[in-house]
C-alpha cells in the first residue's frame, strides 16, 4: 500500500484536499481509502474509511478527564499511539492500493510530538509521500513564504520521506500571486530580493538568513498550485506522486 500523508497548518485545507485527491484517484479507477487521524474533527468533507474517532474522541476525553479543549486535544493525540496496531490492522484489512491520511489540524501536535512519526512509521507500506500544504493567506508574502519553507524543511527532517509542497486553495489568489509564489520556490535569488525589499526589521533580517540556509541545503522543489474547489492541479500532483512510486520500484 502507498501512503499519502497530508500535513499543514490549521485552516490550510488538508481535509478538503484529501477529499478532492481521493475523488480524483477514484474517478481514475484507483483503489484508494481515506484515513482520518484528527480526533477533534467535527465535520469532514469525506466519509473516512478508517477514522481515529472510533478509538479516540476529544469530547469523551474532556468529560472523562475534566480537561479543557487544548488539554484534551493534546491528550487525545498522545492516546492515538496506543491504538496504532488497531489502526494499522483496519487500514490493511481494506486491501487497498493507496491510502490518503488526513492529519490533525494542529500540525505541531502531529509532527512535533512522538505520535505522528510513530504512526507513519508503524503504517509502513511500500512508499510514503508527504504533502505539505501552504496557507495562501500567509505564503503570499515573501517572509511568510520563508517561514513556511522552513516549516516544510522541518517536516521533512521529522518524517524522512519524499515530500511535495502544495499551494493549497490557489483559487483564492490571483494568477500573478500564484506565479510569484511558484517562482520563489525555484528562484532563490528572486525570493531573497523580495524579502530584502518587502520585509521589515528583524523579520526581514531573519528571513534573509533563512533564505541562505534553505539555498545551501537545496531541498526545495517547485511548489504545485492546487485548488480542491476548482479541481485544479490534482492531475499534476498525481503525476508527481506516480513518479515517486515508479522510481521507488525501479531496479
Amino acid at each position: 500500500m502507498h501512503f499519502i500523508i497530508v500535513m499543514g497548518t490549521a485552516g490550510c485545507g488538508k481535509s478538503t484536499l484529501s477529499s478532492a485527491l481521493a475523488s480524483f484517484m477514484d474517478n481514475n479507477d484507483l483503489d484508494v481509502i481515506k484515513v482520518n487521524l484528527d480526533p477533534a474533527a467535527r465535520r469532514l468533507p469525506y466519509d473516512p474509511d478508517v477514522d481515529i474517532r472510533d478509538y479516540v474522541n476529544v469530547d469523551d476525553i474532556m468529560n472523562q478527564l475534566g480537561l479543557g479543549p487544548n488539554g484534551a486535544l493534546i491528550a487525545s493525540v498522545d492516546m492515538v499511539a496506543g491504538q496504532i496496531d488497531k489502526i494499522k490492522e483496519e487500514v490493511e484489512s481494506t486491501k487497498s492500493e493507496f491510502a490518503i491520511v488526513d492529519t490533525p489540524g494542529q500540525i505541531e501536535l502531529f509532527a512535533y510530538r512522538s505520535t505522528g512519526p510513530l504512526i507513519v512509521s508503524a503504517l509502513g507500506g511500500q512508499t510514503t509521500v508527504n504533502l505539505h500544504l501552504l496557507d495562501p493567506n500567509l505564503v503570499r508574502y515573501p517572509t511568510g513564504f520563508v517561514s513556511l519553507a522552513l516549516l516544510g524543511l522541518s517536516l521533512q527532517f521529522r518524517f524522512t520521506a519524499a515530500q511535495f509542497t502544495l499551494l493549497a486553495k490557489s483559487d483564492l489568489l490571483s494568477d500573478e500571486e500564484v506565479n510569484r509564489i511558484v517562482e520563489w520556490s525555484t528562484n532563490s535569488a528572486q525570493l531573497y530580493e523580495n524579502v530584502d525589499t518587502e520585509g521589515k526589521g528583524v523579520t526581514r533580517d531573519m528571513s534573509k538568513i533563512i533564505c541562505e540556509v534553505l539555498d545551501r541545503i537545496g531541498s526545495r522543489g517547485e511548489v504545485i498550485p492546487v485548488s480542491a474547489q476548482r479541481q485544479e492541479g490534482l492531475d499534476v500532483l498525481y503525476a508527481e506522486l506516480e513518479r515517486v512510486w515508479v522510481e521507488d520500484h525501479t531496479p
